[in-house]
C-alpha cells in the first residue's frame, strides 16, 4: 500500500472517483475535467491545480510515456475513507 499525506476534500474525493471509474488505464486531466463539468461548473486550470497536489501527495501516480499523461489512484477505492 502506498503512503498517502492527509485527508481528502470533497472536490478531491471527487476527482479520485472519476479516475477509478476509468480503471486501471488512467485518465486524464482533460477526462477529469469534463467529468466534473458535466456535473458542475470548475475550471479546467483547478482541475489541474488539484491533480497537481494530490500527485504531491501521493493519491494519484502519473503514468510517463503516455500522451496525454494519465494518472492512477495510488489506492483502490475500498481502501480510501
Amino acid at each position: 500500500m502506498t503512503d498517502v499525506e492527509g485527508n481528502l476534500t470533497a472536490t478531491q474525493y471527487e476527482i479520485l472517483e472519476v479516475v477509478w471509474n476509468h480503471g486501471g488505464h488512467g485518465a486524464s486531466v482533460a477526462e477529469i475535467w469534463r467529468a466534473i463539468l458535466n456535473r458542475r461548473s470548475v475550471g479546467r486550470t483547478t482541475v489541474l491545480n488539484l491533480v497537481d497536489r494530490l500527485e504531491k501527495r501521493g493519491w494519484l501516480v502519473r503514468r510517463d510515456g503516455q500522451r496525454p499523461v494519465r494518472y492512477v489512484a495510488a489506492r483502490d477505492r475500498s481502501r480510501t475513507n
